[in-house]
């Protein structure tokens, strides 16, 4: 008996290309303003959290306290809110989209 091996079949999945800083920049003045609050209020959460880390690191043990469960908050605070367009191309969006289809951008 003889069996025919094929070889497996590998399924990639397709690369989109990646934004140039100026898209990001449009991309962002494109969202609308709690859209910029909240992509602020992250990046906040993030420097908030370094500084905590700072604390660890130069022994200040009350940054650490303070600065860490402050910067997780204010990430996590943010909620997700719908606008029904895409933040990128401003192409009208179905309630259940996660992508767009005409550009290709996830949503928030």
């Amino acid at each position: 008996m003889t069996e025919s091996a094929s070889p497996p079949v590998i399924v990639k999945a397709r690369k989109a290309p990646r934004m140039t800083y100026k898209q990001e920049i449009q991309t962002i003045k494109n969202l609308p303003r709690a859209g910029r609050l909240i992509v602020i209020m992250k990046i906040a959460g993030v420097f908030l959290v370094a500084i905590g880390l700072e604390g660890i690191v130069t022994g200040m043990y009350w940054l650490t306290l303070a600065f860490i469960p402050l910067g997780v908050f204010v990430s996590m605070l943010p909620i997700r809110i719908k606008t029904g367009v895409c933040i990128a191309c401003r192409s009208p969006l179905e309630p259940s989209q996660a992508i767009c289809p005409k550009c290709g951008a996830p949503q928030m």
